[in-house]
């Protein structure tokens, strides 16, 4: 009886001790193991593992933990070959923080992360993300040396540590793929609207071993993908993996093409750079594709034109070359921008003292002579053109595109361009206007239903930038001049532009107007000329570049029908393409009591466009029986006719006499067409 009385005392007792700790369970110490990720960044001279971030599970306080705490150690192996060990020992830590994000540069008191952090910058120390040409899978093992981590909530662990996974934010984004036997990386930027410029990046020799790489031994192919700059110069990268001989290019080149017919990039802002042998390979894609880009930067380029002939393939094609003075490539660098920057037009040689970076984490340190790019891409500002990207991204091949100017009544609709003129920067040969085909929104009629201003936009055949085209309304019964004339010409032919007034419902006996132009595309030649000079007589004008003003009056029966044609102006198309105007800018017009009226202008747009098929006189862009009239009607005019100017495009075989053979020559013309 008594030992099994002494028995339930012991057995409660037992009991008690096993579930007093119950009551305290805010001080219950259990083992777990956390997992814990490694932030990676592409520095400017490198990718390197910046920090490990251990999520612990619910929130620790700081006060808890220290650099002391851990020990961390790495094994880097080559990610094409695991069996190939680079580093296989301690990192340092420098500093450990919390923070409430999974994400460095944030501590705070209390969070849920915890952030290992270690040194920005070193050279051995286990830290880089490639080493010999290779990129490194990095293994982290971490070891807690505290006694406990605590939590705020009270609680303990004796942890252990698992890494689970590698995030580098702006190399993430890059995908691999191969064309042809040719490796490649690229970035889209798939935020902004496309189609959006191309930076083409070229690695330098030695670190295209794999195809992880080429984009990580500085950051030449992924600075332009930093936030930063994707903000201000939204783009897409591609980085080629070895490509240095002219069939590679041809490889670089498809996939480009590809890239443009997916709608992705725009072919008039095309970048191409590269450092080393990638600013050689910069110059073998310039040789083979001289027309392609709107800009190249070859920085310390192993290479150049080759010749006279190449330099001249790229004359009028911006380029920026940097180099620095204690680079192993100086002279040869400067040696070829003084052989070939003579044929050029838009290129300068920037030379650098030395190579050395201001801002964190390099806070100064000076790299190897063989090494601008690092400047280059990251701080380097010239005083005139800013930073290599800023002067990159400011080039297009498309230089400028014709204003459209177009005035309809009140319910008619517009009639608009089927070309617009656009200005294309040829490498070879410079700027040169070209007519491209446009397709333009469609205008819904409420737009053009009373008088009024609008802009209608319209998308340019290889061209990413709009037409834009100001459609100007007036009223139908408005009081208004007239412009009347040919709406194309051709350069250097003179042609005809009639005034008049139209609606005009009182007697006019006098009238003032002015008229401007493009003095850059125009010319007026000779004075102004009445229609009917019983009805309407010019008494006065004051001619400028650009503009002429005209006094004018009234007799007989104009004084009360104003409304028909009274002046004739000739002009003269100067030899450039494009779009202009002429205008009616002011007018007054005053009756028997003198008071003035201001009555409405009107625009005339004449487009000066050379024939792109010969013989086509009356620029219906075709050769027929109605150009052949044209030659007939001017039969035996000569040089020295008062209109030769008029019609000396007729004088087809150009022996200043418009005779039987011209005619035989056109009929050619019409029968071969």
């Amino acid at each position: 009886m008594l030992k099994k009385r002494y028995m339930t005392i012991y057995l409660t007792i037992l009991i008690m001790a096993f579930s007093f700790p119950s009551a305290f369970a805010d001080e219950t110490s259990t083992d777990s193991s956390l997992p814990f990720i490694l932030m990676n960044k592409n520095f400017a001279f490198e990718e390197r593992t910046d920090a490990l971030i251990i999520d612990a599970g619910k929130n620790v306080s700081d006060s808890s933990l220290s650099k002391d705490n851990f020990d961390v150690h790495v094994k880097l192996t080559r990610k094409v070959n695991a069996d190939q060990v680079v580093y296989d020992d301690k990192r340092v830590v420098t500093d450990v923080y919390i923070s409430q994000e999974n994400n460095t540069g944030s501590p705070v008191d209390t969070g849920r992360y915890i952030v290992v952090d270690f040194a920005d910058v070193g050279w051995g120390d286990g830290g880089t993300a490639i080493d010999g040409g290779y990129t490194l899978d990095a293994q982290y093992t971490v070891t807690f040396k505290g006694d406990k981590l605590s939590y705020a909530d009270g609680s303990s662990i004796a942890p252990a540590f698992v890494q689970t996974g590698v995030v580098s934010p702006v190399l993430d984004q890059y995908k691999y793929a191969n064309h042809d036997g040719l490796d490649y990386s690229y970035f889209y930027n798939e935020e902004a609207e496309g189609p959006l410029p191309l930076v083409v990046f070229f690695h330098g020799g030695g670190q295209g071993n794999d195809i992880y790489t080429p984009i990580r031994f500085s950051n030449g192919g992924t600075v332009w993908a930093n936030p930063e700059n994707q903000e201000k110069y939204p783009t897409h990268v591609l980085a080629p993996r070895n490509a240095t001989t002219e069939a590679s290019m041809h490889k670089v080149k498809a996939v480009i093409d590809q890239m443009i017919a997916d709608g992705k990039v725009d072919p008039n802002r095309i970048y191409i750079t590269g450092f080393s042998m990638g600013g050689g390979s910069t110059w073998t894609f310039l040789r083979t594709y001289p027309e392609l880009a709107a800009a190249a930067a070859p920085l310390c380029p192993a290479g150049g034109p080759q010749s006279v002939e190449n330099a001249k393939k790229v004359a009028n094609l911006p380029l920026w070359t940097f180099v620095d003075e204690e680079d192993f490539l100086f002279n040869s660098v400067v040696n070829t921008d003084k052989t070939y920057s003579p044929y050029w037009n838009d290129s300068l040689l920037t030379i650098i003292p030395f190579n050395q970076l201001m801002e964190p984490p390099y806070n100064g340190h000076r790299f190897d002579g063989h090494s601008v790019w690092l400047p280059v891409y990251n701080e380097y500002t010239h005083p005139e053109r800013g930073m290599l990207i800023d002067w990159l991204f400011s080039h297009s091949k498309i230089r400028g595109i014709a204003d459209v100017e177009v005035t309809t009544e009140a319910k008619v609709a517009p009639v608009l361009p089927a070309t617009v003129s656009v200005e294309v920067n040829s490498s070879a040969t410079g700027v040169a206007a070209e007519d491209r085909p446009v397709v333009w929104e469609a205008i819904a009629p409420q737009r053009y239903a009373a008088p009024g201003v609008f802009e209608v936009s319209g998308t340019i055949e290889g061209v990413s930038e709009k037409a834009k085209a100001t459609v100007t309304v007036v009223s139908s019964t408005a009081s208004s001049a007239t412009l009347t004339g040919p709406a194309r010409v051709q350069p250097g032919q003179q042609f005809e532009v009639v005034y008049g007034l139209k609606n005009v419902d009182q007697k006019v006996y006098a009238q003032d107007f002015t008229i401007v132009y493009d003095a850059d595309k125009l010319e007026l030649v000779g004075s102004p000329a009445t229609v009917n000079d019983k009805l309407f007589n010019v008494v006065g004008t004051d001619a400028k570049a650009g503009s002429i003003r005209i006094l004018g009056v009234h007799h007989s029966d104009s004084v009360d029908q104003p409304n028909q044609n009274l002046v004739k102006l000739v002009f003269r198309a100067k030899n450039v393409a494009g779009v202009t105007d002429i205008k009616v800018t002011e007018l007054l017009v005053s009756d028997a009591d003198g008071p003035d009226t201001a009555l409405g202008g009107d625009t005339h747009v004449v487009e000066i466009r050379t024939p792109s098929v010969p013989g086509d006189f009356n620029n219906d862009d075709k050769v027929t029986v109605g150009d052949l009239a044209l030659v007939a009607k001017a039969y035996g005019k000569t040089s020295a006719s008062d209109d030769w100017d008029q019609v000396k495009a007729y004088d087809i075989n150009k022996d200043d006499v418009i005779d039987i053979e011209d005619l035989v020559a056109m009929a050619r013309l019409v029968l071969g067409n």
